[in-house]
Parts: C-alpha cells; sequence; structure tokens
C-alpha cells in the first residue's frame, strides 16, 4: 500500500490552519496534527523529514515539533495514516511528493511505520508505565501548586466582534491565545499530576514581567491568562468565576531581562486521582 500524499498534506496544513482560526477548539486539532506528523516522520530519516516540512507544510520545523509535543504527551497514541492509504499509485495527482520517502521504505510502509513508532511511543498495553515528566520534575509532581511560564508580551483579552458573517476574535488576540494555549498543554502534559482536569477551585497568581504595554488594562491581560487556563481554552481550570477562583493575585515586575507572564495555580479543591 502506498500513501496519498496529497490528501495527507492538504490535512495536515488544514488543521495547522484551525489551530489558528479556531482557538475554541485549538488543542484538539493540535492534538489530532501533532498524531498525524508522528506517524509521518517515523517514515524519513532525520534531513529527508526536514526538506518534506520544509516543501510541504506551512509551519516551520519548531512549530512541528510543538505538535509533536503535544501528541507524545498522552498514552492514548492511535494510528491515522490508515485513512490516507492507496493501493494504486495512480490515485496520486503528485507522485513527486514521494521523492523524500527513502526507497527501502517505499516497498512495506506499514511494516516499516510499525518499527518506527514502536522507538517513538511504548505499545498501548504498556501504558501504565507511559511517562513523560522527568525526574528532576518530582518535586513539582507532588506538590498542590503548578507553575506555568508563557514566553512573550501578554495581548489583552478583546471582545468578540460581531458581524453580519458571524462573531469571531480579533486577530491578534486569537493568535496570541492559540499560542498561550499550547505552551500551557505542553508545561502541563509533562507534569504527572495526581489531581483530574480541570481544576474545580484555585488560587490564581498572575506574574508580568518584563516589557508589556504599560497602557493596558491590567483586568484585560489577567483575563487574557484566565481565558487560556479555562476550558474553553486548555483546558486547566473549570473556569473563571468567583467560585473557582476565590483569590486571584496580579503583579507587575517590569526590571526583568526576559519578557513573558509566570501563572502559579494553588490546588485549593479538585478530584485526587487513585
Amino acid at each position: 500500500m502506498f500513501l496519498n500524499w496529497q490528501d495527507l498534506i492538504k490535512d495536515i496544513n488544514f488543521k495547522h490552519q484551525k489551530c489558528q482560526l479556531d482557538p475554541k477548539n485549538s488543542m484538539a486539532y493540535a492534538y489530532s496534527l501533532g498524531q498525524l506528523l508522528l506517524e509521518t516522520k517515523a517514515l524519513f530519516y532525520p534531513t529527508e523529514w526536514q526538506s518534506w516540512i520544509k516543501n510541504n507544510c506551512h509551519f516551520s520545523e519548531s512549530c512541528a515539533e510543538t505538535y509533536l509535543q503535544i501528541a507524545k504527551s498522552w498514552p492514548s497514541f492511535r494510528t491515522q495514516l490508515d485513512a490516507y492509504r492507496k493501493i494504486n499509485l495512480s490515485a496520486m495527482e503528485n507522485i513527486s511528493q514521494m521523492q523524500f520517502v527513502p526507497s527501502e521504505l517505499k516497498d512495506n510502509l506499514l511494516e516499516n511505520l510499525e518499527t518506527e513508532l514502536n522507538k517513538i511511543i511504548p505499545p498501548l498495553d504498556n501504558a501504565e508505565d507511559f511517562t513523560t515528566s522527568s525526574p528532576e520534575s518530582e518535586k513539582s509532581e507532588k506538590s498542590t501548586i503548578i507553575r506555568l511560564y508563557i514566553p512573550g508580551k501578554v495581548v489583552p483579552k478583546a471582545r468578540p466582534r460581531v458581524t453580519t458573517n458571524g462573531t469571531y476574535l480579533p486577530p491578534r488576540y486569537r493568535t496570541w491565545r492559540n499560542q498561550a494555549e499550547v505552551e500551557i498543554y505542553r508545561q502541563v502534559s509533562e507534569l504527572n499530576l495526581e489531581v483530574n482536569l480541570p481544576i474545580q477551585k484555585a488560587a490564581i497568581s498572575i506574574s508580568f514581567c518584563g516589557k508589556h504595554r504599560t497602557n493596558s488594562d491590567l483586568d484585560n491581560l489577567a483575563g487574557a491568562c484566565l481565558d487560556a487556563l479555562t476550558l474553553n481554552g486548555a483546558g486547566v481550570l473549570q473556569d473563571d468565576r468567583l467560585s473557582c477562583i476565590p483569590k486571584l493575585t496580579i503583579e507587575y515586575i517590569p526590571d526583568t531581562k526576559k519578557t513573558g507572564v509566570w501563572i502559579e495555580i494553588e490546588i485549593l479543591s479538585s478530584i485526587i486521582n487513585n
């Protein structure tokens, strides 16, 4: 069997676009895209993979690595490439897409795919041994405090724009939300938390560091961070109501070398994993 590379590439770029344009469902698209990239990457040598990303994907290799980390952070990995497999190469309009695939892999893609995937992730029947955290993070894993860092300037929370064509978020804020949610998701997935998400009740401390826009309303800056944390974002918090966040501390520290925001979540109430 062979892959329908044209449809595969089209869907990869479509899911990346949805990550940018659909903040509410961006994490679902990012996870699905990461799964596709994991399987596809297994078909290439490292240098060929870099060339393939550059020639076929509408995003950088570093962005692809972020999607890969999201997919690898969960043991519920399932193969998706079967949907793009074709028995007849004539069904592919652009056979030149195969030029980056090593010739020895073209003869038996299924067999080699399974071999390569086993090197990347453990078998599903050993999912209980799956870990995404390093030994150095053991202290954080057992703590009731989660510390997250989002690099760069925070874009203040914006109200949805209502038009005759529908309701949408301003592009600048939408882009920041997507990037922030991916970063939060990546960091949280590396922790072996002993609580179920979303967190039901927490005390939140937000520290803006570095060169943020000083004419921005503090409540809009904090609102952007909280939106990225809730169920409509990365899914860490249940919501941003008083019943969920009874304590909120915000500070601005301008005299730091790096610009970003530190978020500290002290868990007050959640369901403990058994």
